[in-house]
């Protein structure tokens, strides 16, 4: 048998090389397979740039089994046959596979570091990523403008500022200040972490703005509750997309400004092409809740049937919120019975609790409130609220008790201002007379009124009681106790310094 002229490879590997790239433009497998069939045939497979280029093209359409087993068939593996395979796997969230791959790669390039780390990004695994990076750093392979974007997010979303500092150098060093994409990372990243005026700083010294560096700025005034500079940064955008849009509507519901974020809401959908996402519709059915504006939160329901929007998770917790707040508790009912929402759906449920406490129909509100496998804290704020604004003192004593036993902490019981006033004035002298020898009963008490500003209710009773409980209590319980007087007794100091060393 005569032996094949080099030409004759050349020219096929070429053709097949051609036809691989095309086929991964078009994400077209099953063309990719026809391709690999007739490299067998032509005795091509010994090409570790062919078989390189087919096995990108499995593993990028979703192919990944006929891509490993490629990838184990070829005698000869480049580190690219390996960023290839790795890339694959992190791609489909298999993280722990990636991660055996990456452990096995004989030489680990900029490629390598940088695909584990978005990996780890992209499936919320910031602290991995973050360590994946110093071990990037510590084996000597430079970052690249990809690497530090990501890291840079897994910073922001940890509020790891000193490791996004280090990466700011790595930018600095890499002459990557410049880029708009590296310099956005950086803004968001000093922006969630608190620093503002860093995150200024590299705001106004940036020569190009996109939209996201704009973005970033107007997040940051908002979670520092300048909603006044927000708005200052926002009127000088030139361009605004979504993501605008959503950060003045949410941060101006966040800081009670629920009539701006309407209004905001209604330029966006008069005055823009722009369509509503689940972020702009849960924020302003959210504020429609706060105003008790009905009217305003059937149109915004009626949007969402007319497109077939997804109603789940966000904005359906949001729509049974509106209608319960604003006195339409059935038709949120409806909406959950026909949405089929499980009990386990504690927000969904506890918004239905909280529209029949407002209607003052405790029954059907108990009836919910025990169906929760798990009430949160304002499941129990809601029932506790309720049966004061209804009389039924006792009942919410039992509510209270209950909480303290089984329910949160009672210093993560977040009261309401009518709770301060109602819950101390009217249920106070039966706690003092009534089933309240128990110290963590006590303690719970304590530390709910230590919440409240209204201490005159207290000092009656404060060295009695407390000196006669602390005595008798668990190391927990006494903290608890005498973190009460960390709420601005000045006259009790003494007391606490006394009791501190029980």
């Amino acid at each position: 048998m005569d032996i094949p002229n080099p030409s004759y490879f050349s020219c096929h590997t070429d053709s097949c090389a051609h036809l691989l790239q095309t086929s991964l433009k078009s994400r077209d497998p099953i063309k990719g397979k026809s391709i690999h069939a007739q490299m067998v045939k032509l005795g091509l497979t010994f090409s570790v740039y062919l078989m390189n280029n087919l096995m990108n093209l499995y593993a990028k359409t979703g192919f990944l089994l006929d891509a490993h087993d490629l990838f184990n068939e070829m005698p000869v593996k480049t580190t690219f046959s390996w960023n290839t395979i790795l890339s694959g796997y992190a791609k489909q969230g298999k993280l722990e596979k990636a991660h055996q791959v990456f452990d096995l790669i004989p030489v680990r390039d900029s490629v390598s570091w940088t695909t584990i780390i978005v990996g780890y990004n992209q499936m919320g695994r910031f602290e991995d990523a973050i360590r994946a990076f110093v071990d990037m750093v510590n084996d000597k392979v430079l970052p690249t403008q990809f690497t530090l974007t990501n890291v840079l997010a897994s910073c922001a979303a940890t509020g790891s500022r000193g490791v996004g500092t280090k990466t700011h150098s790595f930018v600095v060093k890499l002459g990557l200040h410049a880029c708009v994409p590296v310099t956005n990372s950086l803004l968001n990243m000093y922006a969630k972490t608190g620093d503002l005026e860093m995150a200024k700083v590299i705001f106004d010294r940036m020569k190009l703005r996109n939209t996201s560096s704009w973005n970033a700025m107007i997040s940051l005034h908002m979670n520092c509750g300048r909603v006044d500079l927000a708005l200052a940064q926002f009127e000088l955008m030139s361009e605004r997309d979504i993501v605008s849009w959503n950060s003045m509507i949410a941060g101006c519901n966040q800081h009670g400004f629920d009539n701006e974020a309407l209004q905001f809401f209604s330029s966006m959908l008069k005055d823009t092409s722009l369509k509503p996402d689940r972020f702009s519709l849960a924020s302003a059915l959210s504020t429609c809740a706060n105003l008790e504006r009905l009217n305003f939160g059937k149109q915004i329901h009626g949007y969402i049937v007319r497109t077939m929007f997804d109603a789940s998770g966000a904005v359906g917790n949001a729509l049974i919120s509106m209608y319960a707040k604003s006195g339409g508790v059935e038709t949120a009912r409806r909406i959950i019975e026909q949405s089929g929402i499980s009990d386990l759906d504690v927000i969904a449920f506890t918004a239905l609790l909280d529209g029949y406490v407002k209607l003052g129909d405790m029954t059907p509100a108990r009836q919910i409130f025990n169906s929760l496998k798990d009430p949160d804290v304002v499941a129990w704020t809601a029932m506790i609220v309720g049966y004061v604004q209804n009389g039924l003192n006792n009942d919410a004593v039992e509510v209270f008790k209950t909480m303290v036993r089984e329910g949160p902490r009672p210093n993560s019981f977040h009261s309401s201002s009518h709770v301060e006033c109602q819950f101390k004035r009217d249920i106070f002298e039966s706690w003092k007379t009534n089933s309240c020898k128990c110290n963590k009963i006590r303690g719970g008490i304590i530390t709910f009124c230590g919440q409240c500003s209204d201490y005159d209710v207290c000092e009656s009773w404060k060295h009695k009681w407390c000196t006669e409980s602390i005595q008798s209590s668990t190391s927990e319980q006494r903290y608890c106790l005498l973190d009460f007087y960390d709420y601005g007794f000045s006259s009790t100091w003494s007391w606490r310094r006394s009791h501190r060393t029980i």
